[in-house]
């Protein structure tokens, strides 16, 4: 265990100390402070976008998108913010910095990295449906948190490609999740990792510990945030978007009663997040 924890403080370090991996891009953090504080206008938020061409034409070209239903009609980035909310485009924000870093290739050999972001972003849209059927409060920080839930594993391809290559061999090879065979060839998986990620990345403890707590079959009483994850998890592995072994993954009783999804409306469920995921990648030009 002492040795587990020296390799996780250790590795702590060096996400610290790396551009564009320890600290989010410095427009990216300034904005999110912008929208997290009750007493910034649209106006600033918009003008501080505005600072980095990229983000803003990403903003624009999802304001848009189909998905919300003004294509071509939004000029400027303060209408964007205007017809998203600020939610939204704290989801699109990150979003952007987080496909960045997702481009930078790390040296493991068997991390599909293409299928590691259509995961994630269906997990994310899972999240935002599943939030949205329970009247979660914020269905954009649900489709956040889905969005985030595995960056840990982009930690592992940088810094641990010859153990995380292993880890996902096992998987193949004996056909179990890919978390388990991380346990198996380091002592923890990517959600220990990922919560070095979090706290370098200065997010608060409502959104690091279902992170921390999306692999767990826990109630939307105890955890909400983790039991949508958790769901949203599963549900995207079960359409499809797979990572790892092509293992059954099912939902827990209790996550699945926690949320209140009968039996008889889950296919339909499952079709709809396809179809939510197709609109989101359209909206996101991916």
């Amino acid at each position: 265990m002492e040795a587990e924890t020296m390799e996780l403080s250790a590795l702590a370090i060096r996400v610290a100390r790396t551009p564009g991996l320890g600290m989010l891009p410095q427009v990216t953090s300034q904005v999110l402070r912008l929208v997290d504080n009750p007493n910034a206008s649209p106006r600033q938020i918009g003008a501080l976008i505005e600072r980095d061409a990229g983000l803003a034409s990403k903003l624009l070209k999802t304001a848009n998108s189909a998905y919300y239903g003004a294509p071509g009609k939004i000029k400027t980035v303060s209408q964007a913010i205007s017809v998203m909310g600020l939610s939204a485009v704290r989801s699109v924000v990150v979003g952007q910095a987080y496909q960045q870093m997702t481009a930078v290739r790390g040296a493991s050999k068997r991390f599909d990295r293409l299928a590691f972001w259509q995961h994630s972003l269906a997990t994310a849209t899972a999240a935002r449906v599943l939030a949205k059927l329970k009247g979660w409060r914020d269905p954009e920080e649900a489709f956040l948190a889905g969005l985030l839930h595995d960056a840990g594993r982009l930690v592992m391809d940088r810094f641990l490609p010859t153990e995380f290559d292993q880890a996902i061999t096992l998987s193949l090879e004996r056909v179990i999740p890919l978390s388990d065979a991380e346990r198996e060839v380091l002592g923890y998986t990517h959600v220990e990792v990922g919560d070095l990620l979090a706290e370098q990345w200065n997010m608060p403890e409502s959104m690091r510990e279902p992170l921390r707590r999306h692999h767990e079959d826990v109630s939307f009483e105890e955890c909400p945030l983790g039991c949508i994850i958790h769901a949203a998890n599963v549900l995207a592995h079960q359409v499809g978007f797979l990572l790892g072994a092509p293992v059954l993954y099912e939902l827990p009783p209790t996550v699945r009663q926690s949320l209140g999804i009968p039996d008889a409306q889950y296919e339909g469920l499952r079709q709809a997040i396809v179809q939510e995921v197709v609109k989101v990648q359209e909206a996101l030009r991916i």
